[in-house]
């Protein structure tokens, strides 16, 4: 773990004694690391004291036009993605780019093209939104209306990144499904995927459309699942990740990981 000594509370196993085997496609000692470190360890103090943390912060809570914070996204949250970046991909050769659906203000995206910056050089973001608001919904399912959350000044955002030297961030504007395929074709490799849609169709397109450019072991990281207004995006993971592909979580804190699968091994930490 490059620089960062994670501890856990006595309570629990030490880390050299969880755990460590690539079981059902995942690493669940990855899993215990990332989502125990967090709420019961070190973690938060570690990403705290992180300089490259600390600078994604501050872009991604800066102040949007409208007077509100560029992310919803809860820090913890972008505490357990920087901790996938730093401890997971940031040691891979070639490991692809990072594309997220649903980027409202741009404050998640801003972080992620922050902190690839500084750990993953060549790796690009793809954000993708409407930034109009939501489309269509399902009533039978979905707890929102079409056009939930507000429009977005995609300009300004564009320079506030440009502003900040964010050379590896691409807004993509328009429904995902005009916009989503080509722009996929084109990167072609994906390391990770931040699905932060909060309904049944939006969650079961993003994932259909981005598994195809999955490469073994690469994250696929849901934000709004668990929380209690998106019982159709957890529907969409159950029937599509869980049912179907037979998927299981690494990590249930503080949101859904799930792996592409990886064959399973004892390993080495």
């Amino acid at each position: 773990m490059p620089d960062w000594q994670v501890r856990l509370k006595p309570f629990l196993r030490a880390l050299d004694e969880m755990p460590n085997e690539r079981r059902k496609g995942r690493s669940v000692y990855d899993g215990y690391v990332r989502g125990c470190g967090l709420k019961y360890g070190n973690i938060r103090d570690l990403c705290n004291d992180d300089d490259v943390f600390s600078g994604a912060m501050t872009l991604a809570m800066s102040e949007a036009p409208n007077g509100k914070s560029r992310t919803i996204v809860s820090p913890i949250n972008l505490m357990n993605i920087f901790t996938i970046i730093k401890l997971n991909l940031s040691h891979m050769r070639d490991v692809g780019h990072i594309i997220e659906f649903g980027s409202l203000r741009g404050g998640s995206a801003i972080f992620f093209a922050h902190v690839a910056k500084h750990l993953l050089p060549g790796t690009q973001i793809i954000s993708f939104d409407s930034f109009a608001g939501f489309p269509a919904t399902k009533p039978e399912i979905d707890a929102y209306a079409a056009g939930s959350f507000e429009a977005v000044d995609l300009l300004e955002l564009r320079r506030f990144a440009a502003r900040h030297e964010l050379n590896n961030l691409t807004f993509i504007e328009g429904n995902f499904d005009d916009t989503v395929p080509q722009a996929l074709k084109d990167i072609k490799k994906v390391c990770l995927a931040h699905i932060d849609c909060d309904l049944y169709a939006s969650v079961a397109f993003a994932y259909e459309q981005t598994k195809p450019y999955l490469s073994e072991g690469s994250y696929i990281v849901f934000d709004d699942p668990l929380v209690p207004t998106c019982i159709g995006a957890f529907e969409a993971i159950e029937e599509l990740l869980i049912r179907r592909d037979g998927l299981h979580a690494e990590q249930i804190f503080p949101h859904l990981v799930f792996r592409a699968p990886m064959k399973d091994l004892t390993y080495a930490t």
